[in-house]
């Protein structure tokens, strides 16, 4: 499968005289970058992977550490409240050593990697998507192919479609592995045990082979193609209701676009996963040939229902979205957002859990046994208790290469060579259209016969009405000295308390509401919604479930996903790993810091798939709608204050913990191009960031760099919300949960640092964020730890990055510069 998929067009980067920073240099430097966290210490816990993961990079005996791996938990804990504690979460990390420090030569790495695989059905399509980004290094049309690692991913390919043959393997069904005696004897096994029809619970939970359903529904056969509306369209919903979930057959997924002769054995729902992945980005590079892309879009997404429902599911953990099958894709919500060279578009499935609809009341005692721990340790000699895969081929030691190691290592030193990694000239020389904050810039619901290739039209600049400051602190060398006489103080006052007290932060924020904002009626307050943020998603779900032939089942819910090709996700990926890692953090230190972010994964070297924020719309579009339509509101503010008026505390408690907490992401990842159309408010009044094409060690504005001596955005926009810079909610919440995150970060730093050292020891500066260097390594850790004696200074330094971002005449200028160059407001 997907052999067609890989570029005729490779090419050597090799342009100009031999630079310094060679790709092979990067890694063997790995043993001195990461030496700083070694401990000599070898009785490591279970559960301390991110130390396991160290000695893999940097320890001399890989035995023990990779012993020590088959003792981690591969699947996340979904109990866990999304701490992410288990192998899973750091395949980036574990592929990009395997690959670049190992060059595939480490048989024992390659067997256990293997044999997670074969017992995880979702451990292994992480692995084999993280293995396929890697087959190619893109950089602006220019490719080079590393085509061991391509070998490598077509015979994985190969093992993993024998090891799951004949599985369903969907959902909880995680192959016949039998927990070792722990899950005997555990409460939970017994519950389970205990339930009505227990043989058939155990199969389904563990995974079944294959079964024919009772019946095969015409319904879902014609639902979503371009036979159904003129077939079924005369016909009442109670005649096509899918009653009964047995009625579904969830066949492999058969490809539209490869042809015969590539497509291996059916009858695998590995396989049937890849191909469906496969034809959803192929889409984007199809709609390039067309004129009238929306209604080819739809068209394309016919073909694709023909063939649904499968086994098939969407590879994202956060709210178990990938423990659903996929349903149909509902192809007139689907909208293309075209630029010169590219067509990402906007995805809507239908999917269901089927194992939870003949009990959905024992949901949660299904998400209880699906967060157990997985280990490869557990795997026992018993035949009885091992994937079928094992069983076949219990005595094969190694893959059955087509390539010997020695080969492996040739090809890689042989492209490596043609790589000279300072050579990339990475430039913001898109568009801003092909960042994702296109796709919520557009609020339009019958749009269904329309191409949506159009950009937005330059507004005049006499149409914008400059914001005031309210702030006395302008440029970089303000500072606030009110805030280092009372040093000392507030410090103090600081405690040793986690939390916010939320009556404190009632009783303080209640005299926003007099006289502020506008008194909007039910109707007035409904149609502005539907305008700004769109239709709301339960709206949306209720309206497409109506005509849905499987709203019967209980289990049927919405996922929304944008689809690009063309660009580097992988970068994308890295920086949501690291987002998510500062949540964490937040969490383990109790703080109410908010980060909402979203999924993304990277399914090939310039392809993936994004989960789209819903109810939300970026601060341009806002912006625009206040100018052009809603001209009774005078500012972002008053919006605010006004939209929120029947909630405004929870509106900006939610509005300063993201804030705050996005604040602290984008100054120590040093995230840029943080101008309006990447920057996301919600019905909540949470803000989102987006797009983060621009972080660490580079920025946009070929030598201008607007904002590169600033901390972080901090616009007097945003905190007149607050009340003003004076006010209570700026200097009594803002700034001290800022610095208690900033102190949680500090604490906990080399979550962060670990995961960043690896890639770059790996990628090098194959990614654009680490085009300095080792010097972006340096910088990051060095904002983690200014020279400061004592947590009274930290405060005064905290502080003062906060005065050095109000407002700053470089971030206001480059929101300007956006304007004058995108359109996009400020």
């Amino acid at each position: 499968m997907q052999k067609s998929d890989q570029s005729k067009n490779s090419g050597c980067l090799c342009f100009g005289k031999k630079q310094k920073g060679e790709f092979p240099k990067t890694f063997k430097k790995s043993a001195k970058i990461l030496k700083k966290y070694k401990d000599n210490s070898l009785d490591i816990s279970d559960d301390a992977i991110l130390e396991v993961m160290i000695r893999l990079y940097i320890s001399e005996n890989k035995n023990k550490a990779i012993e020590m791996l088959q003792r981690c938990r591969i699947n996340p804990n979904f109990e866990a409240n999304l701490i992410r504690n288990d192998l899973e979460y750091f395949i980036p990390q574990l592929i990009n050593f395997l690959v670049f420090h190992q060059q595939l030569s480490d048989e024992r790495l390659i067997q256990f990697i293997t044999k997670a695989s074969q017992i995880d059905f979702f451990f292994a399509h992480l692995v084999y998507f993280q293995l396929k980004s890697l087959s190619q290094i893109v950089a602006h049309n220019n490719r080079v192919e590393l085509k061991i690692v391509q070998k490598f991913v077509q015979e994985f390919e190969e093992k993993m479609t024998s090891n799951y043959q004949g599985n369903l393997l969907i959902a909880t069904q995680i192959l016949k592995i039998h927990l070792d005696d722990s899950l005997k004897s555990s409460t939970l096994g017994k519950s389970i045990t205990s339930l009505s029809n227990k043989k058939i619970k155990q199969e389904v939970y563990q995974g079944s082979i294959r079964i024919k359903s009772l019946k095969q529904n015409e319904v879902i056969q014609l639902y979503g193609t371009n036979e159904w509306e003129q077939n079924m369209s005369n016909k009442s919903p109670s005649q096509y209701i899918v009653r009964n979930h047995e009625e579904i057959e969830l066949e492999d997924y058969t490809s539209i676009f490869e042809n015969n002769e590539n497509i291996l054995p059916i009858d695998t729902a590995f396989q049937s996963n890849l191909n469906f992945w496969y034809d959803i980005t192929k889409i984007c590079d199809e709609l390039s040939k067309s004129n009238s892309k929306t209604q080819y879009l739809h068209s394309l997404l016919n073909k694709i229902n023909a063939n649904l429902p499968a086994a098939v599911y969407v590879p994202f953990v956060k709210n178990q979205i990938r423990n659903y099958a996929v349903l149909n894709i509902v192809s007139r919500e689907s909208r293309v957002f075209s630029t010169k060279m590219r067509s990402p578009y906007s995805l809507t499935l239908e999917i269901y859990r089927p194992e939870i609809e003949g009990d959905y009341n024992e949901q949660q005692l299904f998400d209880k046994q699906l967060s157990l721990a997985i280990k490869t340790n557990m795997i026992k000699n018993d035949g009885n208790i091992k994937s079928q895969y094992i069983i076949q081929e219990q005595q094969t030691t190694q893959m059955n290469r087509t390539y010997s190691l020695a080969d492996a290592q040739n090809s890689f030193n042989n492209e490596f060579q043609n790589i000279k990694f300072n050579q990339f000239n990475y430039q913001n020389n898109e568009p801003e259209s092909n960042g994702i904050g296109l796709f919520y810039n557009y609020r339009q619901t019958n749009n269904n016969n329309q191409d949506s290739d159009q950009g937005d039209e330059m507004i005049d600049q006499q149409m914008i009405i400059q914001q005031p400051s309210f702030s006395n602190v302008t440029d970089d060398q303000s500072s606030d000295k009110g805030v280092e006489q009372n040093t000392d103080l507030q410090v103090s006052k600081l405690g040793d308390q986690s939390k916010l007290e939320i009556s404190s932060f009632n009783s303080r924020v209640s005299y926003l509401q007099d006289g502020k904002g506008l008194v909007l009626s039910q109707e007035e307050y409904i149609e502005i919604k539907q305008a700004i943020f769109g239709e709301n998603s339960l709206a949306q779900q209720e309206r497409i479930k109506k005509q849905s032939p499987f709203q019967a089942l209980k289990s049927w819910k919405l996922v929304h996903l944008i689809i690009k090709t063309g660009d580097n996700l992988k970068q994308e990926q890295f920086a949501l790993q690291l987002i998510c890692q500062f949540d964490q953090i937040f969490k383990k230190e109790g703080l109410p810091l908010k980060l909402r972010y979203y999924e993304v994964l990277s399914l090939g070297p310039d392809s993936g798939m994004i989960e789209m924020i819903k109810n939300a719309t970026t601060i341009d579009s806002l912006q625009k709608n206040l100018q052009k339509k809603y001209t009774q509101f005078s500012d972002f503010s008053d919006f605010f204050r006004s939209f929120f008026r029947n909630n405004i505390e929870q509106a900006l408690q939610n509005y300063v913990q993201s804030l705050a907490a996005y604040c602290l992401v984008c100054y120590f990842l040093q995230v840029k191009d943080r101008h309006n159309g990447n920057i996301l408010l919600d019905d909540e009044g949470h803000l989102i960031h987006i797009d983060f094409g621009f972080f660490l060690s580079i920025a946009p504005g070929k030598g201008m760099e607007f904002e590169g001596k600033v901390p972080f955005k901090l616009l007097s926009d945003y905190i007149k919300v607050l009340g003003g810079v004076k006010g209570t909610l700026f200097q009594d919440h803002f700034r001290k949960l800022f610095y208690k995150g900033f102190k949680a970060c500090q604490k906990h730093q080399n979550e962060i640092l670990i995961l960043v050292e690896m890639m770059y020891t790996g990628h090098g500066t194959t990614l654009p964020c680490f085009q300095k260097g080792e010097v972006a390594l340096k910088e990051l850790e060095n904002r983690f730890n200014p020279r400061v004696a004592s947590d009274a200074e930290l405060f005064v330094y905290v502080q003062g990055l906060i005065n050095k971002s109000l407002d700053n005449w470089r971030a206001r200028w480059y929101d300007k510069f956006q304007y004058f160059a995108q359109g996009i407001f400020y």
